[in-house]
Formats: structure tokens, C-alpha cells, sequence
């Protein structure tokens, strides 16, 4: 995972976003790229799927092949999904997570406010997401930001919501 985020901070570093407590501990963050065509361009292109399957084929990573199968046939579901006419966003709440002990202090709330703001000085049109349908607290997070569903995908774990925001 460090290489994944690696690769997204790269490529856009002013699409992350972090949450601190007071005490400078991090305690959520979120990912949120307008433009997630150019972080993909930047691991074909750059070179870092190449240099991560070395890193997998040398064991760094510690994995076998099946495990490695699972995430390439979901990333191609994914992929599939993000290229069908109805369902395309350039711009995306990749990722966002906040520790435990900081659920229900707005933090998510927060930093889903910093990435509008952040997709508005981008001159974002239309922004996705994708959500567990059994994950209700994010759901519902999502609907009062002002996401709507967008339909489905699934994956090898089962089916995700599609969530889309049009930007204003």
C-alpha cells in the first residue's frame, strides 16, 4: 500500500489531505484526485508497475500469485466500470479513513469539505466514488456531501455503490 500512496502523492500531492489531532498525530486522511487518468499514465509510463511486479517477483512484498490475481482482476473491474459512458469521473474520492477513536468528531466530514474545495479550484465537473453497501455510516456521510447513487460494481469481495457528486 505504501507504494500505491506513494504513487498517488506523487502524481497529484495537493490531493492529499491529512487530519492531525492536537498533539500532531495523524488521525485520517483522504485522497482525493482530480485527475486520476495522470497518476495512472504516471505508474504505466513512469515505470512503477514494472518496478512493483520486481518488487513482488523478488518477494518484497510477500505475497503469492493468488493474492496478486485478486487485486489485477479487481482493478480491471474497476477500470471497466470507470470507462462506461454513465459511470466516468476523472476526478475521485480514492480513499479516505479515519482512526476509531475519531469516528463521529466530523473529521471525515472535514476532509470531504477540503477535497470539494480542492475539485472547485480544479474546475471539477462531476466526481466518484465507490462504497461497501454495508458501510452506512460513509453512506450516509456521502448523501448529506451531496453524492447520489450512480450504480454498481463488484468486485472478487462483492458489489460496490457508485456514488457521483456533480460539482456546482
Amino acid at each position: 500500500m505504501e507504494d500505491v500512496f506513494t504513487l498517488v502523492y506523487e502524481a497529484e500531492n495537493t490531493a492529499a489531505f491529512v487530519a492531525r489531532d492536537e498533539a500532531g498525530q495523524v488521525i485520517g486522511y483522504c485522497f482525493a484526485p482530480a485527475q486520476l487518468s495522470a497518476m495512472w499514465k504516471k505508474a504505466v509510463f513512469g515505470g512503477r508497475l514494472l518496478r512493483w511486479a520486481w518488487r513482488w517477483l523478488t518477494g518484497r512484498y510477500g505475497i503469492g500469485l493468488q493474492p496478486v490475481k485478486v487485486l489485477f482482476f479487481n482493478k480491471l473491474s474497476f477500470l471497466r466500470s470507470a470507462l462506461t459512458p454513465t459511470k466516468t469521473a476523472d476526478a475521485r474520492i480514492l480513499s479516505i479513513a479515519v482512526t476509531t477513536a475519531w469516528h463521529d468528531h466530523g473529521v471525515a466530514g472535514a476532509l470531504m469539505d477540503l477535497a470539494d474545495r480542492y475539485f472547485r479550484s480544479r474546475h471539477v465537473r462531476r466526481v466518484r466514488l465507490e462504497v461497501r453497501p454495508d458501510n452506512e455510516a460513509a453512506i450516509r456521510l456521502y448523501r448529506h456531501k451531496g453524492y447520489v447513487n450512480g450504480g454498481t460494481t463488484q468486485d472478487s469481495q462483492g458489489p460496490w455503490l457508485i456514488l457521483f457528486k456533480e460539482m456546482e
